[in-house]
């Protein structure tokens, strides 16, 4: 027993430092190093790790090792994590310095490429691989420079244009907010009157034109709303129409009665209006006629938007064949849209027509008059900043009047007779006239200001200039001047 005891103590003297010699880390990485010169880079790196975990303190060289056969792989963003970690445990290791260097030229970094490469050549003015990259880093780090800097002010320019978008929309919403404080409205009314003038072309002469109303020597309108509830509107609107600068007098006095319910966006309502006819220049008599029609409102409001039909048809009710005498018949159709951008600018357009029939029923005589517009506008409005409400609102509008008349026809009954129906006539369709009832055109022009005194009071002015066509006998300026209030 005493004998085998020195012989195992010297066995393991012998036998236990070979396992340590064989772990060498540089015996490790100089195996690694012929494995990767043979292309064996998985084995390589089997002995390059191996060489890491034995030895750290002294490790540098094989993390490079590692690195570049990573590199050598073609694995760039792994080989620059070894190589990172080299350059650590060794900051002065140029031959690092060169790889890796490359290794962010690669990969796009040419921030770093061009400060790795730099250290290469102040340690090695000469280092020729280097210069293979080096200045097209310089290059490409320069104009990724120029596209970041672009890229920034272009970031800055988008912030400054949200920036004010969200200005923008939080003082829309405030002024929202402050409009919902405010009480709502229970009454509107407004009246006006139109100063009409008119140049003659047959007698070059321009002067007033009067109006043969009960109230005043002008056109003149009243209009009342009243919303004693959220769902519930009535409105009424009386006085002499004006129809256009080349329309006769067909009405002296008109009155619009209506109600309307409203469902939260939809509208829905009835309406019942009269006209009044007070002249000779029909059948040469003169002769005080009235009509009285029953209409439909049908109305949507959006967020933003608002449209609105309107509908007086002829047949509710109608003169006929069965009629006696003389009679007086109208109709009065429109749609109207209006779209609000914001609280500064806002459009709307209508089309509407308006038609009147006088009948002969004994001679079975008729004569037809007819307006047709089609109208866009625009609004701007000015805002005081102060009282968060409007001070001014500016108007521009267009507006293509078609004006319809069909004189002593001798069909009154017949539908397609040249009268009502944009002036179509079945019995002229074929003979060039298939719209017999149509006479000229009128071409207006309109500019209103409004100006809004306070929250109840508003002064409002409209300029209208009306060219006629070519069957007209004047062109018109008319100066429109009215008052609103509401409560």
């Amino acid at each position: 027993m005493r004998k085998i005891i020195p012989l195992c103590i010297f066995f393991i003297a012998i036998v236990a430092p070979l396992p340590l010699f064989s772990a060498d880390p540089s015996a490790l990485t100089r195996k690694g190093v012929d494995l990767s010169d043979k292309k064996f880079y998985d084995e390589a790196a089997i002995e390059f790790k191996r060489a890491i975990e034995i030895y750290n303190s002294s490790s540098a060289k094989a993390y490079h090792n590692m690195g570049q056969v990573l590199e050598l792989k073609g694995d760039y963003p792994q080989a620059i994590v070894y190589y990172e970690e080299a350059l650590r445990r060794n900051p002065v290791q140029v031959d690092t310095y060169q790889r890796i260097g490359y290794m962010y030229f690669k990969t796009a970094d040419y921030d770093k490429a061009v400060t790795a490469g730099e250290y290469v050549i102040k340690a090695d003015p000469n280092n020729a691989e280097v210069w293979q990259w080096l200045p097209e880093a310089y290059k490409l780090k320069l104009q990724k420079q120029q596209e970041m800097l672009l890229a920034r002010q272009r970031e800055d320019a988008l912030k400054k244009k949200q920036d004010a978008l969200n200005k923008k929309e939080e003082e829309e919403k405030a002024a929202q907010e402050e409009a919902k404080k405010k009480p709502k409205r229970i009454i509107y009314s407004s009246l006006d009157f139109l100063l009409r003038t008119g140049y003659f072309f047959d007698k070059s002469l321009y002067k007033f034109i009067g109006s043969s109303g009960p109230y005043s020597p002008c056109p003149e309108m009243l209009y009342v709303d009243f919303t004693p509830h959220v769902n519930w509107e009535f409105d009424l609107k009386m006085g002499t129409p004006y129809l256009g600068a080349l329309m006769p007098e067909v009405v002296v006095h008109t009155e619009v009665i209506q109600a309307m319910f409203h469902m939260e966006k939809y509208m829905l309502g009835l309406g019942f209006m009269g006209n009044h006819y007070k002249d000779d220049f029909n059948f040469d008599i003169k002769m005080t006629k009235s009509d009285y029609k029953i209409g439909v409102l049908f109305g949507l409001r959006e967020e933003k938007s608002e449209m609105n039909f309107i509908l007086y048809p002829r047949f509710l009710p109608h003169d006929t064949a069965h009629s006696k005498g003389k009679t007086f018949d109208t109709d009065y159709y429109e749609f109207n849209f209006k779209y609000i951008s914001n609280r500064f600018f806002s459009y709307y357009s209508k089309v509407s027509a308006a038609e009147y029939f006088f009948f002969d029923h004994t001679n079975k005589i008729s004569n037809y008059y007819g307006v047709y517009e089609l109208c866009f506008g625009a609004s701007l409005n000015k805002y005081s900043e102060e009282a968060k409400q409007k001070i001014l609102t500016f108007s521009l509008e267009f507006i293509e009047r078609f004006y319809m008349r069909s004189l002593g026809n001798t069909h009154p009954y017949k539908i397609f007779n040249g009268q009502g129906w944009f002036g179509m006539d079945s019995s002229n369709w074929f003979k060039g006239r298939p719209i017999s009832g149509f006479y000229t055109l009128g071409h207006v022009l309109g500019f209103r200001v409004d100006e809004h005194l306070n929250d109840y009071i508003t002064l409002y002015q409209k300029f209208n200039i009306e060219l006629a066509g070519d069957e007209g006998d004047h062109n018109e300026f008319n100066l429109l001047i009215g008052i609103s209030g509401q409560y």
